[in-house]
């Protein structure tokens, strides 16, 4: 399938009009009814702003798949999500003030460490 008809079947999958596609452009009707008709691909400079007007990757748009989602977490975070997912609703709220004292708490001693090191100095 080519991006253009992608293009078209996505506008009408999500229910948005091609009028509307070609305001965010800012050309004219006329030319994305070229494209689809001669079955040219939209230049390049175009394809950020129409796969953010339909709410898809560049690579969907490109090829049809989205890309897999990249892992950015350590196994250390996977952990302690998968912990704090495990706690009840009400434990979530608990835990999330816990380790928001045990920051605060860690970030001034950590002030008055640096204070000190720096007068002994």
């Amino acid at each position: 399938m080519e991006i253009i008809e992608r293009i078209y079947q996505t506008l009408s999958e999500k229910d948005k009009k091609a009028y509307e596609l070609c305001e965010k452009l800012n050309i004219r009707t006329s030319t994305m009814s070229t494209w689809k008709a001669r079955t040219n691909d939209p230049p390049a400079k175009y394809m950020k702003t129409i796969a953010d007007f339909l709410g898809v990757s560049l690579d969907y748009l490109m090829t049809g798949q989205e890309a897999p989602v990249r892992k950015t977490t350590t196994p250390e975070e996977d952990e302690l999500l998968a912990l704090f997912r495990s706690l009840p609703e009400p434990k979530k709220y608990e835990f999330v003030g816990e380790l928001k004292g045990f920051l605060k708490a860690y970030t001034e001693s950590q002030k008055y460490l640096d204070e000190e090191k720096r007068l002994s100095v």
